[in-house]
């Protein structure tokens, strides 16, 4: 077989894949979409918060919500595309005319790389902008204008105070904090306090420093702990509480060297970085899960089959990603990076035993 019947191959080969993957895209873009704007409609009424900016939010937030299904997404469109070019025997005549399943399988990588590239410049530079943007519009919506999120931390207009949080640990639990207080639009005094416990009733400073500026200069004062009236509660933080899922490869850099230079907990910022830089991996290996079901002892099962099976694969895979990373919270000993990378390798051994247990 010469180089060009070779390449027209390959470009059929990747055109039915593709196909198949764009239409399990858009079906499960569809379910998700649907499923976020049931949820978003529960907060219509909650200050300008209408049905017309919960639909443009969860149209917003649907490139971010499916990016974490697209390593399932190319497991199943790949297994479909595969699957229908062999119940047409088309594979076995490509394999009659010397196309061999070597070829087959480097054809369906190569598919997958401009999606995996794809997916992730997408995931770096475009998705994050996009969801910060529609989370600022639900936030301005829901508080009336009085609350606003950054990447670099969490504004909020207070009666006469104006707060800038850095760090959000969880809607009960604030870090570096700065209130501003404001009489007749003069700043008269600059609170600035390690962090904020919500105990059910009410919110506590901890170390907290004020200086409060008057006619004959500057006063400051340091009180370890101190009772915090303000109209921010937990379920108002919910709407803005930074997601480490939402931030890009490099946000999450700075994010975790900033939580580790301060002391706090960076964790969960860990495991979503690893995650994101992990990702081609997962997609790569989902494409090559696809492969070995079709070469594999599941080559002569019916289509609905291979299907059923993988997306049984695929869901296990999305919920073993979070159990793993989950897992380096509670065993100290097990590095966050190799946790991270655990369901990838378990996926690798299976695709090896299934290629491998069809030539023996």
């Amino acid at each position: 077989m010469n180089l060009l019947s070779m390449n027209i191959l390959e470009r059929y080969i990747g055109k039915t894949i593709i196909m198949m993957m764009f239409a399990v895209l858009l079906m499960s873009s569809g379910l998700v979409f649907i499923i976020k704007l049931v949820e978003e409609f529960k907060n219509v009424g909650e200050g300008n918060y209408d049905a017309l900016t919960a639909t443009y939010y969860a149209l917003l937030m649907l490139p971010s919500d499916i990016k974490e299904f697209v390593p399932v997404v190319l497991l199943i469109g790949g297994l479909l595309g595969l699957s229908n070019l062999a119940s047409h025997s088309e594979l076995v005549v490509m394999q009659s005319t010397g196309f061999s399943r070597f070829r087959i399988g480097l054809a369906v990588m190569k598919t997958a790389i401009p999606i995996i590239i794809l997916t992730m410049s997408a995931s770096e530079w475009i998705i994050p902008k996009v969801e910060q943007f529609a989370r600022n519009m639900r936030s301005v919506a829901q508080s009336g204008g009085s609350m606003l999120s950054t990447n670099g931390g969490f504004w909020a207009k207070d009666g006469n105070n104006f707060l800038y949080i850095r760090h959000i640990e969880n809607e009960h639990q604030l870090n570096n904090i700065s209130i501003y207080h404001f009489e007749n639009k003069v700043l008269t005094s600059v609170s600035q306090a390690d962090s904020a416990l919500f105990n059910g009733k009410d919110w506590t400073l901890q170390n907290l420093q004020t200086a409060t500026i008057t006619d004959h200069g500057i006063q400051t004062t340091h009180q370890a702990n101190q009772n915090w009236q303000t109209t921010i509660t937990p379920s108002k933080l919910g709407i803005v509480s930074l997601k480490p899922e939402s931030l890009s490869i490099a946000g999450l850099a700075d994010y975790v060297s900033f939580l580790t230079e301060t002391g706090q907990d960076s964790k969960r910022f860990q495991i979503a970085f690893w995650r994101k830089v992990y990702q081609p991996i997962s997609m790569a290996v989902m494409m090559l899960l696809a492969i070995s079901f079709i070469f594999g002892p599941l080559r002569s099962s019916a289509m609905g089959t291979k299907l059923f099976i993988g997306i049984i694969a695929g869901f296990i895979f999305y919920v073993s990603n979070i159990v793993f990373g989950n897992m380096t919270l509670v065993f100290s000993w097990l590095p966050i990076a190799i946790g991270a990378l655990i369901p990838s390798l378990i996926c690798l051994a299976i695709v090896w035993w299934l290629l491998t247990k069809k030539r023996d």
